[in-house]
């Protein structure tokens, strides 16, 4: 018996207690080809800084940023099965912007700067997201405004990726990468609500910063993504 608990235990530390899920509106169940503006895109990590993955910067390796712009072009593939095509333009999303990136002006700096505070934001996106504004209020109508470009048929979209650091059995490590989508229509109604959860493998003592492993856990995610069901209805009670 306490060797099928031990189990049972280390089965539900494994699988995590978030799911992956996919709503989409039924009017745009079956539109293709959708314009999706990308007005907010961000990469956060609780994990903190470490000295040795710095170090392998500086020395030309892979920096937060570089990361982060490889799990955007994941999620830009994800989401193309779904109807939808995402493009960037930075002036449009920097009209949402109310507080001045900090920028020293030196491209590897900068870079260094992004690692280590474990933030990113794409540099042709919005600092500010919206993906978690309540359903049905003016803020969202005001966001989708001042994001409109000539083309009526275009959506706008908003989205994160946490990177979770977490501790496992004392002496393991692994990060846990959870992503959230939401896209609006013209008039400010979600259209679009997505999440989805992967994780890394587990690492011994210490939890290294690999663009690898952040990706194959993202990866992993997604391909849930497409497998589950598409709730024809997206909540106005989002879960983000």
């Amino acid at each position: 018996m306490p060797t099928v608990l031990v189990v049972l235990v280390f089965g539900m530390m494994l699988s995590g207690c978030a799911s992956t899920w996919v709503q989409k509106d039924a009017d745009w169940m079956n539109k293709k080809h959708v314009p999706v503006l990308v007005g907010h895109y961000k990469v956060v990590s609780d994990g903190g800084a470490d000295v040795i993955d710095l170090a392998k910067q500086v020395a030309g390796g892979h920096s937060f940023g570089d990361v982060g712009m490889d799990t955007y072009e994941e999620m830009k593939k994800a989401l193309a099965p779904f109807g939808f095509d995402l493009k960037t333009d930075k002036r449009r999303a920097k009209k949402l912007d109310r507080i001045k990136d900090f920028k020293t002006g030196n491209g590897q700096v900068d870079a260094l700067l992004s690692s280590l505070t474990c933030e990113w934001n794409h540099p042709s996106t919005s600092n500010r997201e919206f993906h978690r504004i309540m359903a049905g209020t003016s803020l969202r109508k005001q966001v989708v405004n001042e994001l409109k470009g000539k083309n009526k048929k275009e959506a706008f979209l908003s989205a994160d990726l946490k990177i979770e650091d977490q501790d496992q059995y004392l002496l393991f490590k692994r990060y846990r990468v959870v992503l959230a989508i939401q896209i609006l229509d013209q008039k400010g109604d979600a259209i679009f609500q997505a999440k989805a959860q992967g994780f890394t493998s587990l690492s011994f003592l210490r939890n290294p910063w690999s663009e690898k492993r952040i990706q194959k856990a993202l990866a992993d995610g997604l391909k849930t993504m497409q497998t589950v069901e598409v709730k024809p209805k997206v909540s106005t009670f989002s879960s983000l």
